[in-house]
Parts: C-alpha cells; structure tokens; sequence
C-alpha cells in the first residue's frame, strides 16, 4: 500500500521551470476563479450517491468533504507543482466514512465518489490548463502528464487512508448490543419477517405499543451524539414517556423511537423543547413521524420522520420540531416537483416572485381564517400593515381569491417549500 511522500517529485524528476509555472498558474486560476467549481464538484457528487444516502445531513457532508479534497489538491499544485499532495485525513473525510459505516453501505460507493470528483476536477483542470493559461506547445503534455499523475495519486492513497478508518470503525462496531440492536432495526425498516416478539426482544421495547418516530440531526455536524441523544430524551419526558430506542445514522443524525399512548400535540411539543434545549448554533432540529403500533408503524413512522427531514432541509430557516402532520399535503405535492412549480405559478401569478413577505402574509392570513389581528400577532407587526399587504398580495393574483381560498393555501404553502434553502 502506497504511503505518503510529502512534497517529493513524481517519476521523471524535476518539473521543467515552465511547466511548474504552467501548473502552479493553473491551479492558481482555478482556486482564484473557480470557486463555483467546488461548489458544483461536492453537489454533483452529493446528487449522485444512492438512494440510501437521501438526507440532507448526508449530502452536506459528502459536499463538504468532496470541496476540501479537491480545495486541498489545488492549493498543494500551487505551492509544489508536480509533487504528490500529502494524505491528511480531514473530519469531513471521517465523518463520511463513519457514517458509510454506519448506515451498512457498500464500500463501493466511496470509491466510486473519489473517482468520480478526479473526472469532474480533470475535466475543469483540462479546460483552463488548455484556454486560459499559456503554455508553451512542447511542454504541454509534459504539463498535464504531471498532474494527472498527481492527481491519480492523490485519489488512491485518500482511499487507502480513508479505507483503513473505515476498517477500523468497522471492527468497533461488530458484535454487542449496539449491533445487534442496528442489525434488528434494519430490518424491520426493511420490512424483513422478523417476528415481533423476537424483535422487541433484542431491542428491548415493545413493538405492539405505538411508537412515536423521530430524526435528531444538526445541519452542520455541530451537534454530537451525546447531544442528540440528550434531545431525544428530553423529547420522552416531555411525553411522560421512558427513554427512546436510539440507533445513530452517522455522527450528526440520530434515528429514536418513543413508546407514547397518545398522538402529542406538535405546537405544544415544540414550545417546550424551545424552552428546554439550550441555545445556540448546535441545537439539533427534530422531525416526527405519526406513531403508530406493530412493526409496520414503526416503519411508517420512520419513513414519515425521513420525508419531513429531507422537506425541512428545503428551508433556510428550519423550525425547531416538523411533525410529519403538518408537511404531509405538501410532501405529497412535491412527488412531482415539476407539475408543484407549474401549479404555484399558475395559481399565484405574479405574486410568485413579489416581495416575500406579501405571499408570506397572504399565506398566514389565510390559515388565521383571514383574521387581520391574529395574522398580526403571529407575525408580529400591525394589523394595518397586514391589511396592506394581504390587498396587494390580492391584487398580483391572476384571479380573484374568493372561491378559491383551498387552492391559493396550497399554492402559498408550496412556494415555501420550493424556494432554494
């Protein structure tokens, strides 16, 4: 297995002088203007990772990762052209490795994602080392021959670096309760024919009861399991329930379910967690899936808490608890994105793209039952502006609102959700 080398050069020793300089300029160029580069390069590869790894917390870290592999790269090709990049594993490169781990997903798809990012980042390095930075005709192959190598290298001793945490973190997990408890839970999401006595006995609930399903998880990775974990439990005795079953789907996600005789109130639930969960930029946001008892309703509930994670995901400003309740007409609007845009369009017309806090007003007074005071009060300004804003909200409608209050609701509750976070 290969090992790192510092900045020593690839075969064929020293660069020629202008091909050093061709390189440096290049990677130079691409760090200076291609910011957006690095941007698309992590979103494509976090578009493309399968359907297992579907969540927004996921795709963050993927994106995040794949940027400071390939920012890492350049600035290295920058500083030492033609030399191989030394290997220095990152949090963003672990985290993504432990939660591969951790979610039971095949090692393939971390290889491929490498290999992946090297075609995209090869492909924007070849447009500007052939277009924007010159470079004598003679050395140019000698040019480009050097970085792929680099590049290549880079790639394969990442893996292998990253490989040996992963076995690593792979043997931690192997056998003992919090394996088998993941083992068991896979498969009941799975929808395996795992006998319901036989499972609540391994994870040690009941599964006849009702359960209620959550997804803890922090955006950024702030939060860490000990924090998420705390939440849930926080969440259980607001409840007057007993501890969750806990199972973690990476670093900064956490999977709970709650024993609960009951379907709990989601304002209430929230106001309290507002009221308990300290402050600040790792506080962990909470989706919640509809308790229901047996085997399937701890699936469905699950299911219900994931589609409302990856809908919150949508918003810049994500509320503290999503019950799935509240974002299901959405949810299921939104299976088909393209026939939702086209449906808000033609609904709201040119209040689409007006000022935000008009189709926001319009929005809120229409689920206040149009009471000007009370839509006043949630958001907080003056009846007389509410009234402004709901008569010029009317006004850019393309057909007048009264007889059509169900279908302008839908369209103003879409266009939240379909606006980039």
């Amino acid at each position: 297995m290969p090992q790192p080398v510092g900045s020593q050069p690839l075969g064929g020793g020293e660069p020629d002088p202008e091909v050093a300089a061709h390189i440096r300029a290049t990677a130079g160029h691409l760090l200076r203007h291609g910011g957006e580069i690095l941007e698309a390069v992590g979103r494509q590869i976090a578009q493309e990772t399968p359907e297992s790894l579907d969540d927004p917390v996921m795709a963050e870290k993927i994106a995040a990762s794949t940027r400071d592999n390939v920012g890492r790269w350049l600035h290295a090709n920058e500083l030492h052209p033609g030399r191989p990049v030394t290997t220095e594993l990152t949090p963003e490169n672990l985290d993504v490795a432990r939660d591969l781990v951790r979610r039971g997903v095949d090692d393939r798809f971390l290889v491929w994602g490498y290999w992946r990012a090297q075609t995209l980042l090869w492909r924007e390095w070849m447009a500007v080392a052939l277009t924007a930075v010159p470079c004598p005709p003679g050395l140019l192959a000698d040019s480009l021959d050097r970085s792929a190598r680099s590049m290549t290298r880079f790639v394969e001793r990442t893996l292998n670096a990253v490989q040996r945490r992963i076995d690593e973190e792979r043997r931690q997990l192997v056998g003992g309760v919090p394996a088998r408890r993941l083992e068991t839970v896979t498969l009941l999401l799975e929808g395996a024919p795992i006998p319901e006595d036989r499972a609540s006995a391994r994870l040690g609930c009941d599964l006849r009861q009702r359960h209620l399903a959550l997804v803890l998880w922090q955006p950024r990775g702030g939060a860490g399991q000990g924090d998420l974990e705390a939440a849930a439990d926080r969440v259980a005795e607001l409840l007057g329930a007993r501890p969750p079953l806990a199972v973690p789907s990476g670093l900064s996600v956490l999977w709970a379910w709650i024993g609960v005789p009951e379907t709990p109130d989601p304002p209430v639930l929230r106001e309290a967690l507002r009221q308990t969960l300290p402050d600040g930029a790792h506080r962990p946001f909470v989706a919640v899936g509809g308790p229901a008892p047996g085997a399937g309703g701890f699936r469905l509930g699950h299911q219900q808490a994931l589609t409302t994670q990856r809908l919150v995901g949508r918003l810049a400003r994500p509320p503290l608890l999503t019950a799935y309740e509240e974002v299901q007409v959405v949810a299921l609007a939104l299976q088909d994105e393209e026939q939702a845009r086209q449906f808000v369009a033609d609904t709201l017309g040119p209040l689409a793209s007006a000022a935000p806090e008009l189709a926001e007003t319009l929005r809120v007074y229409l689920q206040a039952e149009s009471h000007a005071g009370r839509t006043a009060e949630l958001l907080y300004t003056h009846r007389n502006t509410v009234r402004g804003r709901v008569a010029r909200a009317e006004r850019l409608l393309p057909r007048p609102l009264a007889g059509r209050v169900p279908s302008v609701g839908l369209a103003l509750e879409l266009l939240r959700w379909l606006e980039p976070a």
